[in-house]
């Protein structure tokens, strides 16, 4: 039997978040919706976010919800990212053998800098990949 230490609490809420997140998503791949509640289902994309000099970039898997269904809004000091994946309307729940994808709406929040000038914001949809762009205040 090996013996494992922990090095941090930074650990310990690592795991627990990777955890949760494991458990939200097993949730809604297991849930098979009625008619009624396809839109109720929430999901939480996965993000990637970095920063630059100039900027801070998201990148965020979107496949198959299209731009028009996605919502940006800067609020004190976060960016939130919001909107709905659409099933289409031949492939409703009761014609389904196997259901993984997730559909309905979803949102996330992240927290940007000060800096960043919420008009600047520029957002862009390609490959089911959405990439935000938030630039900086000029000084």
């Amino acid at each position: 039997m090996s013996v494992f230490h922990w090095n941090s609490l930074q650990d310990l809420f690592a795991i627990q978040e990777k955890m949760n997140r494991l458990f939200e998503e097993t949730i809604h791949r297991t849930e098979f919706p009625d008619d009624d509640s396809l839109d109720a289902a929430l999901w939480s994309p996965a993000a990637d976010v970095y920063e630059t000099s100039d900027e801070v970039v998201l990148q965020i898997e979107l496949p198959g919800v299209r731009l028009s269904d996605v919502r940006l809004e800067a609020l004190d000091g976060k960016l939130r990212v919001s909107g709905h994946r659409r099933a289409t309307p031949e492939a409703q729940p009761r014609h389904f053998v196997r259901m993984e994808r997730i559909y309905g709406r979803f949102s996330r929040e992240f927290a940007i800098p000060a800096s960043i000038d919420p008009g600047r914001i520029q957002a862009s949809l390609r490959a089911g990949i959405l990439r935000i762009v938030a630039r900086r205040v000029s000084e």
